[in-house]
């Protein structure tokens, strides 16, 4: 049995790192484009493109320029958040979310999901089809509205309109609301011109955050109802998905920002590195014609799953729950409803803790049970291995018959261990992937979506460095459960045993605190429930 339990926790061990490692490499910050190398214009106002084809292929995309005078800039605040449009190319120059800030401090400034970085163009250009394919960014619009508070259900409407270079009419209208975060967009050109590329989103292709602790995952895109996730790497490739679009946009860990066509029918989207950072086309297959309006919806907020949901269009998805989001959602569900009465995640993930400890007492019973029974055979099994020698196949038929008389599983220890492994990972990612966990306290933990270690820090010559007492702790409770857990195998394999809280501890260092204060809660529950069977069975 012993081989049996150290085959299942070293097959547990490197499902995890694998899983570490994979997540590591499926969320790399893409390369950095040579572009960015270069030196920057020295007129930063002056924003070029770089085709999308590559040499021999479609006219480079050109920048008009119509600067009759200076921008207007309107500022849009409702109950979420604070967004500042510009005239020049009726463009989105900063949008902060009010309930989110970058750092951990609660005196820290709110987070900034857009704003202007050199080589970068703004958000909410198109494209228009004139003798050569040219960019809005610099033209100046006409803005009818001025600066808008909104709030509860009230709505507040801007227009931006301009001449194209071909003499038509471009117009840019947006509808928002106080107490949501979608913004309803709706583009329509008058004229002989008609847009090809529709919109555009942009991305400096970095991960926000004061620690980088929102990582930049790529493009996402549900697109013929399957989710599409195209790393940094794929991005500056360039790709392009076409299909039935639902909603297509960039995705970080805690945040989102995406554009929901108003028809999800034939659409494409194109991207690739193009300055500073990655740029996203949508557009229907059709273009827009002359006369036609486009109508999209703007999401640019947060990754939760009750306001992602009320968006619609299945923009839920854009939350990877992994392979075991069948596990990660229900867990996720009821850690939510335990936070209406308690207002604390530390709380909340020790009450789920209890929960499934309760839920998995049967296997875990049955595995230290059968654990006990083998200890207790072990003596029969040594004279048996003594007398069998030199004959295997008579050996293990002898240990079969031992097993049989005494109604003894040789795997009922270890198949609840391997049970288990996607309920662990399916808790890893409810307590690794949801926002809400984001800048949580929990006594000293100022963060229960980072490692513990960071909440004490240590600066010694010029290192970074912290105290994890909360993975101190984990690793000593697992330590004595596995020296009460019996053992039916030489001291050789024991001591081996006695090294995993070692390996575990170390691996803890790096992980969530939340998942730290789970495990440390589900080995002292473990520890009570080994010693009520130790007792009982004396």
């Amino acid at each position: 049995m012993e081989k049996n339990a150290l085959i299942a926790v070293v097959l547990s061990i490197l499902i995890l790192i694998f899983y570490q490692e994979w997540m590591k490499r499926y969320y790399t910050t893409p390369p950095p484009s040579p572009l960015t190398e270069q030196k920057q214009p020295k007129e930063p106002e002056k924003i070029t493109s770089t085709p999308l084809s590559p040499p021999g292929g479609q006219p480079k995309i050109q920048t008009p320029r119509f600067l009759d005078g200076p921008a207007r800039e309107v500022r849009v605040e409702t109950d979420h958040y604070i967004a500042v449009f510009t005239s020049r190319g009726a463009r989105l120059k900063s949008f902060i979310l009010k309930h989110y800030r970058m750092e951990v401090d609660p005196k820290s400034r709110p987070f900034e999901m857009v704003s202007v970085a050199p080589g970068l163009p703004l958000p909410l250009g198109v494209e228009l089809e004139t003798p050569n394919p040219s960019d809005d960014g610099e033209i100046l619009y006409t803005v009818e509205g001025s600066d808008l508070r909104l709030t509860g259900e009230a709505k507040g409407h801007l227009l931006f309109r301009a001449r194209t270079p071909g003499g038509g009419t471009i117009v840019k209208g947006f509808t928002f609301a106080g107490s949501s975060y979608p913004i309803q967009m709706e583009l329509s050109v008058d004229g002989s011109e008609k847009v090809p590329a529709g919109v555009k989103l942009i991305s400096d292709g970095k991960n926000k955050g004061s620690k980088g602790d929102s990582v930049f995952e790529g493009l996402l895109g549900l697109v013929d109802n399957r989710i599409k996730r195209l790393p940094g790497d794929e991005i500056a490739n360039g790709q392009e998905l076409k299909g039935a679009i639902s909603w297509a946009g960039f995705g970080y860990t805690y945040f989102l920002s995406a554009l929901l066509p108003e028809n999800g029918g034939a659409q494409r989207v194109t991207v690739r590195q193009e300055g500073a950072g990655p740029v996203m086309r949508l557009q229907g297959e059709a273009g827009l014609a002359p006369g036609e309006k486009g109508r999209y919806t703007l999401f640019v907020g947060p990754k939760d799953l009750d306001v992602l949901k009320s968006v619609g269009n299945g923009l839920e998805r854009s939350i990877d729950f992994g392979y075991f989001a069948f596990v990660a959602l229900p867990l996720l569900s009821v850690l939510r409803f335990f936070h209406r009465f308690t207002g604390s995640y530390g709380a909340d993930i020790i009450l789920l803790t209890v929960l499934i400890k309760l839920l998995l007492a049967p296997l875990t019973h049955k595995s230290f049970v059968s654990m006990k029974q083998m200890q207790k055979l072990q003596p029969q099994m040594e004279r048996l291995k003594e007398k069998f020698k030199d004959d295997k196949e008579g050996l293990n038929k002898e240990i079969m018959e031992l097993y049989r008389r005494n109604k003894v599983n040789p795997f009922g220890g270890c198949l609840p261990m391997v049970l288990q492994i996607p309920v662990f990972i399916g808790l890893y990612n409810s307590l690794l992937t949801p926002i809400e966990l984001r800048h949580a306290p929990f006594f000293w933990i100022q963060d229960l979506s980072r490692p513990d270690w960071e909440s004490l820090p240590l600066h010694i010559a010029g290192w970074n460095m912290g105290i994890p007492v909360l993975t101190v702790l984990m690793g000593a409770s697992m330590f004595l459960q596995q020296w009460m857990t019996p053992s039916a195998g030489d001291p050789n394999q024991r001591r081996m045993m006695l090294m995993m809280p070692l390996v575990f501890t170390v691996m803890f260092v790096t992980f969530p605190a939340g998942l730290t204060i789970y495990w440390l809660v589900n080995n002292v529950l473990s520890i009570a429930q080994q010693y009520l069977i130790n007792r009982l069975s004396r």
